[in-house]
């Protein structure tokens, strides 16, 4: 992916132009967080990006590559099936001391774990059952590693291995995970294809009236869609429907959560299957379901269980996922330097690459590889296409990221609840985990935050008690922090910060989501295109709920165009982090946040709106043809989201030399409560 042509600078973000940071900017919770991991880079082998932080910092953000040599390699043999012949040959490899892998290329079709679908029956009931609603329970189709057998403080059951498939297609079957890769270290895997080709994922639709149930809408599945499902029984599944495109064949610009709906949450009850219509099409009539938050009566929502069709209007086209939250395409699990490159995701259940919480150590990344729908089905992945919560080095680079159900890429830090407060001594609950970084160590460093999100201070641990898989564990810090109380918050700065991060040189779209959604430090947010989200194109998370909001992070270079229609309140880049009760935070969370050289245009409301920040600039970037919805803005104190550029509730930034084009553009707003941004015509150099 090319490069914009726009010139790159680095300013210092601090109160005025010229002015120093080390001596004015406040220490914020991520200064402490070791900007390398001090590991040897082999350039041969590895992979490293870098980039220098808004704080003036280097970051290096390294994945280590296989170490060896030798290689191994046979096809399957007479009788044998793909789910027994790849962990077989993964051992034999590892047996024979060989460090590169060959798979020779085919099409294997893996037969995967026998799901229970007689949901009402007493066996598939049993807490223990594999179905496709307790996907949990279900074996992974292939799993690389062991799952530890005690607590480890390094992967040790595969390492130093780089498999090649030669361009193999791995069909999956059932709607569980496909690959789960657990306690492995400098893993390589690379060219191949990996598909659920026989997996109802999603169906199209119309909306109508629901002839069952007079002045409320029903859905009608177009007739080439199946209505059985052999993995759960009777009929499909209505999970979350959503406006579709037919004009661009993807989702429509308003998924999101103003125009779609969900039948999983809060114990809503299916639709009912009602027959055909005259083309063959599916009706699901609507009269088993909930209407308090139809049009008459607004009090309820899907998230509590009132789900039903009300909210489109009849003739709507659209869009039906069946799996949305099934399961991982790929799932790692306490592993270091896991390296995917090459890969192409057609499709799968639920999310497609995850180092989920409570279990990624260090190492991660997807490489030149695609996650996009495979020939004639309507979506990717049916929830987010790439999840990350691990202790740091990610890079997300040169991939084709679309069509998916949810964010393209969302990567988070998470804290823990405080239990309770003794002066220097906090406890928090205990992770009945095999991975001793899951929870607080005796020398870590942790980030202190109260209970919306907000930093308070930091304190080593210098003693840690509690029973492995205990209730809590009770931590003795160097100082105590003052201000901390039950229900404040804790971040692990040295085990689970999610730091160190690049999100290059990618192209997201086409889908019902964010095209990055982030909570973490130390990250560089570069050379992206980003067209037709449904959501804004880049969100800062942080506050109540959602965890500490990202600090020392660049969002330089990208090219966006056509967020969806919740960018008209939001912003194509936004910041937001809130209280218990939903109000923007007052206090500065993102801080050192740099935002240049970006190509904003063709979006329905504002470029970028910054609130709740500290110590930012926002430089050189050129803004096109905005705020185009000019109806029912939305306020932030005295500013509507009519303007370009928003500043609220936000402090020490420097916002220059943006250039702003375009009829309905609007310009640059600075509520009264914030105090000492300024709006030069040019940048410091």
């Amino acid at each position: 992916m090319m490069r914009w042509a726009l010139p790159l600078f680095l300013v210092a973000v601090c109160s005025a132009p010229g002015a120093t940071c080390q001596d004015s900017n406040p220490p914020i919770y991520s200064e402490i967080i070791p900007t390398s991991a001090a590991l040897p880079y082999v350039a041969s082998r590895d992979a490293l990006e870098t980039f220098q932080a808004p704080n003036g910092k280097t970051v290096s953000v390294l994945v280590k590559g296989p170490i060896g040599s030798g290689t191994y390699s046979r096809a399957m043999r007479q009788g044998e099936t793909p789910d027994a012949y790849f962990p077989a040959v993964v051992a034999e490899a590892v047996a024979a001391k060989a460090h590169h892998l060959v798979i020779p290329k085919a099409v294997y079709k893996f037969q995967g774990p026998e799901v229970c679908t007689d949901l009402n029956s007493a066996a598939c009931q049993l807490p223990t059952a594999c179905s496709a609603n307790a996907y949990y329970n279900c074996a992974p189709h292939w799993t690389i590693g062991q799952y530890p057998q005690g607590q480890v403080t390094e992967p040790d059951s595969i390492t130093d291995l780089d498999i090649d498939f030669s361009g193999s297609e791995l069909d999956f079957a059932a709607p569980v995970i496909g690959l789960w890769i657990l306690e492995a270290q400098r893993l390589r895997l690379h060219n191949f294809i990996v598909d659920w080709p026989e997996l109802p994922i999603a169906s199209l639709g119309t909306i109508v009236s629901d002839p069952d149930n007079k002045g409320h809408n029903a859905l009608v599945l177009d007739a080439k869609y199946p209505v059985t499902d052999k993995y759960r029984g009777g009929t499909v599944q209505i999970q979350a429907v959503d406006i579709w495109n037919p004009a661009t064949y993807s989702f429509g610009p308003l998924s999101n959560n103003t125009y779609e709906t969900y039948f999983i949450f809060g114990g809503a009850p299916q639709p009912t299957l009602a027959g055909t219509n005259a083309a063959g099409g599916h009706i699901f009539s609507c009269k088993s379901c909930h209407f308090q938050n139809s049009s008459t009566d607004p009090s309820c929502s899907f998230f509590r269980g009132c789900a039903n069709f009300d909210g489109f209007a009849p003739g709507t086209r659209v869009v039906v996922r069946h799996y949305t939250y099934n399961g991982f395409a790929f799932l790692v699990n306490w592993s270091n330097d896991i390296d995917f490159q090459n890969v192409q995701l057609r499709t799968g259940p639920g999310i497609g690459f995850s180092v989920s919480n409570e279990g990624g150590y260090r190492g991660f990344r997807l490489y030149n590889s695609q996650i996009t729908r495979g020939p004639g089905r309507l979506i990717s992945t049916a929830s987010d296409a790439i999840d990350l919560n691990m202790q740091a080095d990610m890079i997300v680079q040169g991939n084709n990221i679309g069509y998916q159900g949810d964010d393209s890429i969302n990567l988070y830090s998470a804290t823990s609840s405080i239990l309770g407060v003794d002066g220097a001594t906090i406890t928090i609950p205990a992770v009945c985990s095999p991975d001793p970084m899951d929870e607080p160590i005796v020398g870590d460093n942790l980030a202190l935050l109260d209970s919306n999100q907000v930093y308070k201070g930091t304190a080593k641990v210098v003693k840690a008690q509690g029973p492995f898989c205990g209730e809590y564990l009770t931590l003795a810090l160097d100082h105590a922090v003052p201000g901390i109380t039950i229900g404040d918050n804790v971040l692990d700065l040295t085990e689970q910060a999610s730091a160190r991060y690049v999100i290059r040189d990618n192209i997201m779209h086409d889908c019902r989501c964010h095209g990055a959604l982030v909570n973490a430090p130390y990250g560089s947010i570069d050379n992206n295109w980003m067209y037709a989200n449904s959501a804004e194109a880049i969100q800062l998370s942080g506050g109540n709920g959602v965890g500490p909001a990202p600090t020392n992070l660049n969002i330089s270079d990208n090219l966006i165009e056509s967020p969806g229609e919740s960018s008209q309140y939001y912003g194509a880049i936004t910041m937001v982090a809130t209280d218990r009760i939903g109000n923007l935070l007052h206090a500065p969370v993102f801080e050192k946040i740099n935002i240049q050289n970006n190509l904003i245009w063709n979006t329905p409301g504002p470029a970028i709106l910054t609130a709740s920040a500290g110590y930012f600039t926002l430089g050189n970037n050129l803004i096109s043809d905005t705020n185009q919805t000019q109806s029912n803005p939305t306020y932030y104190g005295s500013l509507p989201s009519l303007d370009s550029l928003l500043f609220f509730q936000s402090s020490h930034g420097t916002v220059c030399a943006n250039g702003l084009s375009g009829i309905v553009t609007g310009p640059i707003g600075i509520d009264p409560s914030d105090t000492k941004v300024v709006v030069n015509p040019s940048c410091p150099q």
